[in-house]
């Protein structure tokens, strides 16, 4: 997200505010966000009377409109509004889901930066681009997440939130899980390899022969994070938002999590799952740690065999490992260049 990007996601914000608190039975109270396009009619920002918020591009009465209406949630449409006494037409962009509102100023914000810059094209045609580049980028890899798919999204999370806690909101970058590296975190003097675990039981699942091999420039500790299921406990949309408050660019969280196989508009299908985390642990991965590595085969894998996996138990290892103050190190770490 660039600085322009930030400074209209501010302005839409308060907008909404002030509009909601003026909000009527009926119709829609707009608020300019000062930028004029081609007929010199302002752009504005809107409330309307169910509370969805709408950015109001406006368009000659007669003009063509790119509208969009691929999705329930967010459109394009074209709108007739009296404004100031005057009936105009608009390329209409709302927003019909309370809960995708942070997703949908991050767009709205991608759009004013776009407009703002006096491009000369129809601004109706670069809302739709920017409403088209966004999908393509949040487009979720496969289906719904299965039960291991979530909880090691969950892990992964959990994990990433301490990193950010420890080092700032610039610590984004380190999280290379969704990106199908073989280590979920990259940090300077050493890589994180996240593994779950439930309320009982030690045997991981480790995914080819370099996901326990440390990086040529550091170190390796697999990270194991213990979650159990509770009706008390937090959901994925939950700790998503939680570490959206805390990231700096929210355009590349939403993105990486797109990669990761979570879909912004599917957050409700992951609301009856509630996990507490019950421990975080870190083991060192050495010479003396049991794992299948290149230098563990006597020649490289035959063409045959695209992948190898493993179970690992732990237990012998978990009751030695790093947990509390002595893992908090490795989380505070900096991010590679």
């Amino acid at each position: 997200m660039t600085t322009s990007d930030r400074l209209w996601q501010a302005q839409l914000r308060a907008r909404w505010a002030l509009l909601s608190a003026r909000r009527a039975p009926a119709g829609v109270v707009t608020s300019g966000m000062g930028i004029a396009v081609g007929n010199g009619a302002e752009i504005l920002a809107g409330v309307d009377s169910r509370g969805d918020h709408h950015l109001l591009v406006p368009t000659g009465v007669d003009a063509p409109i790119a509208e969009d209406s691929h999705a329930a949630y967010i459109r394009i449409q074209r709108s007739a509004l009296v404004v100031d006494g005057y009936s105009r037409t608009y390329a209409d962009i709302v927003c019909h889901r309370a809960d995708l509102s942070e997703l949908f100023d991050d767009i709205l914000a991608a759009m004013l930066t776009r407009l703002a810059s006096g491009s000369g094209e129809r601004p109706d045609a670069v809302c739709k681009q920017v409403l088209d580049e966004w999908r393509e980028l949040l487009r979720r890899r496969g289906g719904l997440l299965g039960d291991d798919a979530l909880r090691g999204l969950f892990g992964e999370l959990i994990i990433l939130e301490q990193i950010l806690a420890a080092g700032g909101a610039h610590n984004l970058s380190a999280w290379r899980g969704p990106d199908r590296e073989p280590h979920d975190f990259r940090l300077s003097g050493g890589d994180l390899e996240v593994k779950v675990l439930g309320a009982t039981g030690s045997v991981v699942r480790i995914h080819g022969i370099k996901q326990l091999e440390p990086p040529e420039d550091g170190d390796l500790h697999l990270v194991v994070v213990r979650l159990v299921a509770d009706p008390d406990g937090l959901t994925l949309p939950d700790l998503i938002e939680r570490i959206r408050l805390k990231a700096s660019d929210r355009r590349t969280f939403a993105v990486a999590l797109a990669r990761a196989g979570y879909g912004e508009t599917d957050a409700e299908h992951y609301c009856d799952r509630r996990f507490v985390v019950t421990q975080i642990a870190a083991l060192p991965v050495d010479n003396g740690f049991p794992r299948v590595v290149p230098s563990s085969l006597a020649d490289t894998l035959p063409d045959e065999i695209s992948a190898l996996s493993y179970t690992l138990d732990l237990s012998f290892f978990l009751p030695s490992a790093l947990t509390d103050a002595s893992v908090a190190p490795l989380f505070a770490r900096g991010v590679l260049s």
